[in-house]
């Protein structure tokens, strides 16, 4: 939390621990994080506090997505791995050429440059269930009420085709993707390692695409500038100033949870998908073991298990619309599976937010002296 997006940039979480992609969605890097008597419009950017004492490392190419590594005692553990994040953030290969030389660092000489993130990585259980009964269990602060909204929901004879906004009619929003990735062992309460991660971004997808984007630092707990792209050029915010990466890697690969991928990942997995709706929302969701859910969001976010059992790896993924103006609101993207080894149980989530869709119509952030 791709993860990611988150969510965004190719980010890699790879919690080495004795049991832990999109981008999450990657790089996005994913996660953005997600969640409370849920603010599906994603007005709460600022949500609450973390714990997580690893910084998050993120790559282009992703969203949220967004990943780290922890301390390890068993390298035959299980592990998770998310390259994203929005969030709220990729795919589970780095498809960037660029992946190394785009790893955003940042310090405390950015401090100015940062805004408080506030984000709750603590674990905050929740059940959420499929319209066939089956159970996830949502740890992710971000994503609470969803579970509550679903179970209030009523079945609904609308697809998903006819529910979302088209890709082509989005011009700019907000968005943003957080991720978090818990790793339990034995009868314990509370995750015997954990990470997390994040991206943010202004996108405009109107014409060429072209976004303003910054990152979960956890060492600060706030959000620093990470990079601004267009189809021209590529500038990554690194030790106090903007450094010319242009060329190695294109701008939609910065935050892979953008409207345009999200849909495409709804369109994909359109045939599983079940459809709910209240007064105000639509709810386009799957709670199971459908292995599309991976292939589509699990990969957009850039969440990947390893040393884990994927045969009883279970996805869900719930999408809350505005039936007013078909909106897409906000993604929670939840993935389980049990490590190999006796009494390991690995959980990644996303929550990823779309925001203020139109609001960046006269132009995006363009960080100053960027050309000069």
């Amino acid at each position: 939390m791709d993860d990611k997006e988150g969510t965004g940039s190719d980010e890699e979480a790879d919690t080495d621990t004795e049991g832990t992609d999109s981008e999450s969605e990657g790089d996005a890097s994913d996660e953005e994080s997600d969640e409370e008597s849920e603010d599906t419009t994603g007005e709460d950017r600022s949500n609450e506090d973390s714990e997580r004492d690893d910084e998050a490392e993120e790559e282009s190419g992703t969203e949220e997505d967004d990943s780290s590594d922890s301390s390890s005692s068993d390298e035959d553990s299980a592990s998770a791995a998310s390259k994203d994040s929005d969030s709220e953030e990729g795919t589970e290969e780095d498809d960037s050429d660029g992946e190394d030389s785009l790893s955003a660092e940042t310090d405390s000489d950015d401090a100015e440059q940062s805004q408080s993130a506030g984000i709750n990585f603590d674990v905050a259980k929740e059940q959420i269930t499929g319209l066939d009964g089956t159970e996830m269990t949502s740890m992710f602060e971000l994503n609470s009420g969803i579970g509550a909204m679903l179970d209030s929901a009523d079945e609904s004879d609308a697809s998903v085709e006819d529910i979302l906004m088209p890709k082509e009619d989005v011009t700019t929003y907000y968005a943003e993707t957080f991720m978090v990735i818990n790793m339990f062992t034995g009868d314990s309460e509370q995750p015997a390692d954990s990470d997390a991660a994040g991206l943010t971004a202004e996108i405009d997808e109107s014409e060429d695409f072209e976004i303003f984007s910054g990152m979960y630092d956890a060492a600060q707990d706030a959000i620093v500038p990470y990079a601004y792209a267009n189809t021209d050029s590529l500038f990554v915010y690194e030790s106090g100033m903007w450094n010319d990466y242009t060329g190695q890697a294109d701008a939609d690969e910065v935050y892979y949870a953008s409207y345009s991928n999200l849909y495409d990942a709804f369109m994909e997995s359109a045939d599983v998908m079940n459809v709910s709706e209240d007064d105000e929302y639509y709810y386009v969701h799957n709670i199971g073991t459908e292995s599309v859910l991976h292939d589509t969001f699990g990969k957009l976010f850039s969440v990947e298990f390893t040393n884990a059992d994927l045969e009883k790896q279970k996805n869900g993924v719930v999408g809350v619309i505005d039936k007013e103006n078909n909106e897409l609101l906000k993604i929670a993207y939840l993935s389980y599976a049990p490590g190999l080894n006796e009494g390991e149980e690995l959980f990644i989530e996303v929550s990823s937010i779309l925001d203020d869709y139109g609001e960046f119509d006269d132009g995006i952030t363009v960080p100053e002296g960027l050309y000069e």
